[in-house]
């Protein structure tokens, strides 16, 4: 039986697409609608800062350590969804990791398709390493903002950054080819028609590129060796099901440390969702995960 609050986070999912002829801009202002429900509390601390030219916040819980710092980047199909809008999630992070949250404002698509939301991702990235006392940064992100996270990862190994000491996806999105069977295996159970979106927003991302010959793209096809350590979760109500369960598959394949979470019933991004209460363990858990990484690692410059 479902709860009231899967109820309500369902609802909250469907009025993304709850204006059949939508353009991006109605697109944006919906899920504006959908993020303006959930609020920062009064005892979080946010700062707007310039992060080497993208725009973001630094939100941080009480107690959050000055030396531990994790890049969010918010999901939205790569052509919606804002920094300001994803502060209380960032909160939320910060109070479960210990650690402050950079929330990441990525130049979005159609207007800026790849690689500049990676890119701007990397630039903030780099920018959290260079400031003064931080010691370790870990990087998180959903949906699209999952997509990135793992572009991200292969595109500082490639450029021989130092990594970030861990990462985690939630629901990402990372075959624009959209070859997962869950896409409509699963399309009964999703409260959003997720195969329609990937092909038009994925392909307002991509702007004619093959995404099987551009895996910074489209990161499924990318070489995945050498990453750190990785919690995906997924839910099983979900068309993006099978792109976690397939990117899993390939980054112990790779041999990378990786951990696998199933929300049972769960939706597309369920974490955000901040009174589910399934959304608050989800939560929980990756931020002892992040903990434990950022706590463990040395401290590297």
């Amino acid at each position: 039986m479902t709860s009231p609050e899967l109820t309500r986070a369902r609802d909250l999912l469907g009025h993304l697409v709850s204006e059949p002829e939508a353009t991006i801009e109605d697109f944006r202002r919906l899920y504006e609608q959908v993020l303006a429900n959930f609020e920062v509390p009064s005892d979080g601390k946010v700062e707007a800062v310039d992060a080497d030219g993208v725009p973001s916040y630094w939100v941080s819980a009480p107690g959050a350590a000055d030396d531990q710092a994790i890049l969010l980047v918010h999901g939205g199909g790569f052509c919606m969804g804002s920094a300001k809008g994803y502060k209380e999630f960032g909160y939320r992070i910060s109070k479960a990791s210990g650690a402050r949250v950079l929330v990441v404002d990525y130049r979005l698509a159609p207007e800026n398709p790849f690689p500049a939301p990676m890119d701007d991702v990397v630039s903030a990235y780099r920018w959290a390493r260079q400031q003064p006392g931080i010691r370790n940064v870990a990087i998180v992100g959903d949906s699209a903002g999952g997509n990135l996270v793992v572009a991200a990862l292969v595109k500082l190994r490639e450029d021989g950054d130092v990594a970030p000491n861990a990462a985690v996806a939630c629901s990402p999105l990372v075959d624009l080819a959209g070859e997962g069977a869950s896409l409509t295996e699963r399309a009964h159970l999703d409260p959003l028609p997720a195969a329609a979106l990937v092909e038009a927003m994925g392909g307002a991302y991509l702007a004619g590129k093959d995404p099987k010959e551009t895996p910074l793209a489209s990161p499924l096809y990318a070489d995945l060796q050498g990453l750190p350590p990785i919690r995906v979760l997924t839910g099983t109500d979900e068309g993006l099901h099978d792109d976690s369960i397939r990117l899993v598959e390939k980054l112990r394949e790779a041999g990378v440390d990786v951990e696998l979470e199933i929300g049972e019933n769960m939706i597309h991004i369920w974490p955000l969702f901040n009174f589910l209460p399934q959304a608050q363990e989800s939560t929980d858990r990756f931020g002892a995960f992040l903990q434990k990484h950022l706590a463990d690692s040395p401290a590297q410059v």
